[in-house]
């Protein structure tokens, strides 16, 4: 009769370590622009800008840095301005340099793929006429 012991020891065949299902990197925030978006361009001339997002917590306000890469850069740059409520959805990546100090620098950022205006332009952010 055979046992139903089962050998913890044994190590999972590769094909059932990739099939134990794939991880989620998934964030959607909905918050307000601290400051007005500034347009960088890389080497490359690829167009970015980093803009700060509040979002209201229980106790206090939380920020976070969304990273936009061409058209969403070119349109946060031309449509939206500091206080606008705007809806993001994208994937958490960190990234690490060396500082001019010599210390390594660490950061964790929302590289958005997708974002939404959610409140109107208002009279202060439209252009002069």
């Amino acid at each position: 009769m055979p046992s139903n012991k089962t050998n913890s020891t044994k190590k999972p065949a590769t094909s059932e370590r990739q099939n134990r299902g794939d991880s989620v990197n998934q964030v959607t925030l909905i918050g307000r622009l601290v400051a007005i978006p500034d347009l960088r361009e890389t080497s490359a001339g690829k167009h970015v800008t980093t803009v700060r997002v509040a979002t209201n917590g229980k106790a206090h306000a939380e920020f976070h840095d969304v990273v936009l890469w061409a058209q969403l850069a070119d349109f946060a740059c031309s449509y939206l301005g500091k206080g606008r409520l705007v809806y993001f959805e994208g994937r958490l990546q960190s990234r690490q340099w060396q500082a001019t100090d010599g210390s390594t620098r660490r950061t964790v950022e929302i590289v958005a793929n997708r974002l939404q205006a959610l409140s109107s332009k208002s009279a202060s952010e439209a252009p002069a006429a």
